[in-house]
């Protein structure tokens, strides 16, 4: 049996109460906020993917019963080793959200959880309904919304980083040999090479040497004196566009805007929102 990430990859706080056969059944949801729609859509998901995974054919209506039992056992502590399977699964889902209840919803301690509409969305998903939001629309907001508000999340810790990058580039365009292309790359010729320049869909051999803009070294192929060996298209924005400008033989010093790089994820060295700087050496192209 095929294991369900029942939590989407991400954590839920919440607390299920199943205390009658009304509680069962689909209802239409009252979403007046964001946070409401979250709740609802967590629960739609989540419900929707447990009865893909775990409740088929006619026995629909007891193996819901059985999972909803189990959770609310879960729920309550207790735990029945003679119980079935999807019981089983319930009470492993019940015991995980009361461990996590002090959270917030999918991690986010600013997110009230809404215990009856992500009861409600859960049991309109484990039903196949698509009251208000179907199973794939309710991932969709999900991932959307939850991304949207990391990175404002980030952009309040991080803001500094992203005016200092703007402010750099700025400057820096205006110096002699600086080339800007439309999406805000920017780059200078160190060493024009004579090859073949790289497609989206070619292997790429380089030496390279990244800095942040106030010259912390946080990456190099060079100090490691290891060149590095990759697809053209699996690699950051910024790179993946200077590649496809560079003949091989070529060597660019490139000035990656965040957006091109990696926005507001937290890489170590590379902090949230930080442009990058760097010397690229293209060798060859791979077979």
């Amino acid at each position: 049996m095929k294991k369900l990430n029942i939590f989407l990859a991400v954590a839920v706080i919440a607390v299920f109460a199943f205390s009658s056969c009304d509680n069962n059944k689909t209802k239409l949801p009252t979403l007046k906020t964001e946070i409401d729609s979250l709740n609802y859509a967590f629960g739609v998901a989540n419900g929707d993917g447990i009865k893909n995974y775990y409740i088929k054919g006619d026995s629909a209506q007891k193996s819901i019963k059985a999972l909803l039992d189990g959770l609310n056992e879960g729920m309550k502590g207790k735990i029945d080793k003679d119980n079935t399977e999807l019981t089983d699964l319930g009470t492993k889902i019940g015991s995980s959200l009361k461990d996590q209840k002090k959270s917030g919803l999918m991690g986010d301690s600013a997110l009230k959880v809404d215990i009856d509409l992500i009861k409600q969305g859960l049991v309109n998903g484990l039903r196949g309904s698509k009251v208000e939001m179907t199973p794939m629309e309710a991932q969709t907001y999900l991932q959307t919304t939850m991304q949207a508000r990391q990175t404002q999340k980030m952009e309040k810790l991080y803001g500094a980083n992203k005016i200092a990058g703007e402010k750099f580039l700025a400057e820096n365009a205006k110096k002699p040999g600086v080339i800007t292309t439309a999406s805000g790359l920017q780059y200078e010729i160190m060493k024009k090479g004579t090859g073949p320049i790289p497609s989206d869909t070619s292997k790429v051999k380089v030496n390279y040497h990244g800095t942040l803009i106030d010259g912390t070294v946080f990456d190099s192929s060079v100090d490691r004196k290891e060149p590095v060996v990759f697809p053209v298209n699996g690699v950051i924005k910024g790179w993946t566009e200077i590649l496809k400008l560079m003949p091989v033989g070529s060597k660019y010093k490139v000035y990656v805007p965040q957006q091109l790089a990696y926005g507001g994820q937290d890489r170590g060295k590379i902090k949230p929102f930080s442009t990058l700087i760097f010397e690229i050496e293209l060798l060859s192209i791979e077979k």
